[in-house]
């Protein structure tokens, strides 16, 4: 089947968005363990932003944690598709001299099976304590790799079976800003090769892995509701269409109060002049670890996660769109000063409306609230972002990228595109 020219430029898209974000964390402490834990070679596949080549597994894996590390991943089903499904299109694509409209049907398959698996089972996961890029992503990521390694219609169910046996992982490590996060990204990258590679080479699975007594869905979602119909039902609308780009490199759960203050509240506010800040919005956004943490922040994930520091640092006016504020300002004075004066609150059940009021020392009172937001496109301009991220790494190879990749469909050989993303 074809696909409509607004899926492949949906998952162009999705390529630069993952493109622009790796080449932003390449410096980051887990990006550097990540190349350091694999052994370079003469694979055939690109390290991003590196000189080194390495085998499919490990290049996915290390693209893959890069990807995650500056907190502007992409969003949608499994979390954050784009750290694992482009990462492992991108690999294999390389390896196997694919066609850029093959790597870009894989990226569609890879975002489709991840956005079935979370709509079928993604609360529950969650509920049960499991985070859903590693638990889920590991479903993107072989079906990715099963197109790409050109596997039929049971090796293929083989694969995502295979890789329902690798899913795992847990949030608990975002609250003390450790790697695991963003290592998750890398597992599924990884889990989704060696699951395609597995079925590939003959492996056979149990057919009730997910659906049996003692499958995934029972044991993951163990006393949860989930439903597993969602896999198969009709759908009005293409998982990659329902995956959208971060404004702020902060947790998916902090975006929404980041955009309403910044719509609202633009040039900021002086930390003199607040007395008193109070957010109130949906408990289920406070839910992840780290989210209601207190001051001192002690790291960027710390930061990026916090409720109280991206809010706070939005509304005193702080380049809050940039990463290296985070990595460079975790503890800045001024947004420590007003995050020890602010409180978290819930609105009642059903209740979805976000409101931000800033108690001022001159006894004014400045209420924002998401009913008043207007209603500006808040769509990333994936081609600028990607030019002022990459531009430092590829010089004059930026714009031979952004080239490449808007004519991708028509490419005969992803390895064009590859050459470029190399150091």
């Amino acid at each position: 089947t074809e696909l409509a020219p607004d899926v492949l430029d949906a998952a162009k898209q999705r390529i630069l968005d993952m493109l622009s974000v790796t080449f932003d964390g390449l410096d980051e402490p887990a990006s550097e363990v990540a190349f350091r834990s694999v052994s370079p070679c003469d694979g055939p596949c690109t390290v991003i932003g590196r000189s080194a080549t390495a085998t499919a597994a490990d290049a996915a894996f290390v693209n893959a944690v890069t990807s995650h590390v500056t907190g502007q991943a992409d969003c949608g089903g499994g979390g954050h598709p784009g750290t694992f499904v482009v990462p492992v299109s991108l690999a294999l694509g390389e390896q196997y001299r694919r066609s850029g409209k093959e790597v870009l049907r894989a990226i569609v398959v890879g975002y489709e099976a991840a956005h079935r698996m979370h709509m079928a089972a993604g609360a529950a996961l969650y509920s049960n304590g499991f985070r859903a890029v590693p638990a889920i992503g590991v479903f993107g990521a072989a079906a990715a790799a099963s197109v790409l390694s050109g596997l039929d219609t049971r090796q293929f169910a083989n694969a995502l079976n295979f890789a329902a046996n690798m899913a795992g992982g847990f949030s608990e490590g975002f609250a003390d800003g450790t790697m695991e996060g963003h290592v998750h990204a890398g597992l599924a990258a990884r889990a989704g090769v060696t699951a395609a590679a597995l079925a590939g080479a003959g492996g056979e699975s149990s057919p009730a892995t997910l659906d049996g007594a003692a499958g995934f869905f029972s044991t993951f979602a163990c006393g949860q509701d989930y439903d597993p119909g969602a896999l198969t039902a009709e759908s009005k609308e293409l998982g990659i269409h329902s995956a959208w780009s971060k404004a702020f490199p902060a947790c998916q759960a902090n975006q929404e109060t980041m955009r309403l203050i910044r719509s609202l509240e633009p040039a900021g506010l002086a930390p003199f002049e607040i007395e008193r800040v109070i957010i109130t919005r949906a408990a289920r956004h406070y839910d992840a670890p780290g989210i209601c943490s207190e001051p001192p922040y002690n790291n960027m994930v710390q930061a990026l996660m916090s409720a109280k520091f991206t809010s706070v640092a939005t509304l005193l006016g702080k380049p809050v769109e940039e990463s290296r504020y985070f990595k460079q300002s975790f503890g800045d004075p001024d947004v420590e000063e007003v995050a020890h004066k602010t409180t978290l609150l819930k609105t009642n059940a059903g209740d979805e409306a976000i409101t931000v009021e800033v108690l001022r020392k001159n006894g004014q009172t400045l209420t924002l609230r998401s009913a008043d937001m207007p209603q500006l496109s808040w769509d990333t301009d994936l081609e600028m972002r990607f030019e002022t991220l990459a531009s430092p790494r590829l010089n004059g190879a930026t714009r031979n990228v952004l080239d490449v990749v808007s004519s991708l469909d028509s490419a005969r050989d992803i390895r064009r595109l590859m050459h470029f993303l190399r150091a």
